[in-house]
Parts: structure tokens; C-alpha cells; sequence
């Protein structure tokens, strides 16, 4: 899509979903849009954006994946301006897009230590965390997902835990042959099991409170 086309959309329609590949960033020229975090009954609204904000920046910097979902509130025009385009601009100025590139990957990591906040389970929390690691940047191996650099020390500081109790969710994860560890690499067997393993969790810790 070209730098300067426009996009219309009628409320409810949703922009992009949490986790999307994102090419492209948008500014509002008319209407609002909503920035939503989480799915059902867990979506909270982070914020409502109206015209002349713009949004999506993120994922064309640094090319990780949405952080957030965006959804129409009223009737939207939005201004489409495409990676290529964007990226054009940076590079005019090697220091902006330095600058631009650090101050991402600060926020993208604010917005996953909140997230991760707001988990009340410790042990889902520390789940929850490796999980979106090996879907945004793991590395395929023979071995399985791999997850380089690893430590306790920064898993306990996202998690906002004890790095003590950190390293005995890990080791159960490695008693049930989820995950290993390899000097400073994790390494996930199947992202779809942990998916699986973290279901049974939230459901075993549901089921226990009845």
C-alpha cells in the first residue's frame, strides 16, 4: 500500500489484532479508534485515539509484531503510510532512527512488563513471558525454540518476581521436558505445548478455587 492512500472504516471494524505483523502505521484524519489489549472478556481499552493522533509506528520500526489491537469507535478516515515510506525518512537522519529504534524497544518492554502485571499468577506470569519471547524472537534449532540471551535475573525483573522463585518455575518446566536450559539459552520444545501447559495452569488454579 502506498505512502498517502487513505483507509475508511464503519465502528466495530477491527484495524489489526494484538500479535498482526505490522507494515504500516496510520494517521487519524477523521473518527476514533480504540487501542485494546487482550480478547472477550479480558480486552481492556489502553487508550482512544482521535484525529491527528497516529498510531502503528512501532511495528514498522523495529518489525516486531502489534503490541496492541486497534478497532474503530465511529466512522474513520485514516492516512496509510507504508514501511518503505517511513523508513525512507529515517534514514535521512541516522540518528532519529537510532533514537526512534531505542525508544521502541524501551516501550515495547514497558508494555510487556504491564502486561505481565496484571497476571496474578506468578507461574502464568512466568509462562506467559517465555511464550511471547519464542513467538517474537526465538530462533528455530534442531533442538527446538531458542531463546538467547536467557537469564534469571532479567525473567525475575520483567516478572517482577523473586529470582529464586523464577529459577523452580523454570526447573518444573524442565522436570516435564517443556523447556532446557543451555548455558545462557532456553530452549522450548513446542511453543504449543507451553500454550497447553498454560491452560492447564490457569484452569487447575480456576478449579481449585471452587
Amino acid at each position: 500500500m502506498a505512502d498517502g492512500m487513505e483507509k475508511q472504516l464503519q465502528p466495530g471494524d477491527v484495524l489489526f489484532n494484538e500479535g498482526d505483523r505490522g507494515e504500516i502505521m496510520y494517521l487519524i484524519r477523521e473518527g476514533k479508534i480504540k487501542i485494546t489489549k487482550g480478547k472477550g472478556d479480558e480486552e481492556k481499552t489502553l487508550a482512544v485515539l482521535k484525529e491527528g493522533d497516529f498510531f502503528g509506528e512501532m511495528a514498522i520500526i523495529d518489525g516486531s509484531p502489534r503490541s496492541a489491537g486497534a478497532v474503530a469507535v465511529t466512522p474513520v478516515s485514516l492516512l496509510v503510510i507504508d514501511k518503505e515510506s517511513f523508513k525512507e525518512k529515517l534514514s535521512e537522519n541516522p540518528l532519529i532512527e537510532y533514537v526512534l529504534e531505542t525508544l521502541t524497544r524501551r516501550l515495547r518492554t514497558a508494555d510487556e512488563q504491564i502486561r505481565l502485571l496484571t497476571i496474578k499468577s506468578e507461574e502464568r506470569r512466568v509462562l506467559a513471558h517465555i511464550i511471547t519471547k519464542a513467538k517474537e524472537t526465538g530462533r528455530e534449532t534442531d533442538s527446538g525454540i531458542e531463546i538467547t540471551p536467557f537469564s534469571f535475573e532479567n525473567l525475575a525483573n520483567i516478572t517482577g518476581m523473586s529470582e529464586v522463585k523464577v529459577k523452580d518455575y523454570v526447573n518444573k518446566l524442565v522436570q516435564v521436558n517443556l523447556v532446557t536450559l543451555h548455558e545462557n539459552a532456553l530452549i522450548i520444545r513446542g511453543i504449543g505445548d507451553l500454550d497447553d501447559y498454560l491452560r492447564y495452569i490457569a484452569l487447575k488454579e480456576k478449579f481449585e478455587k471452587i
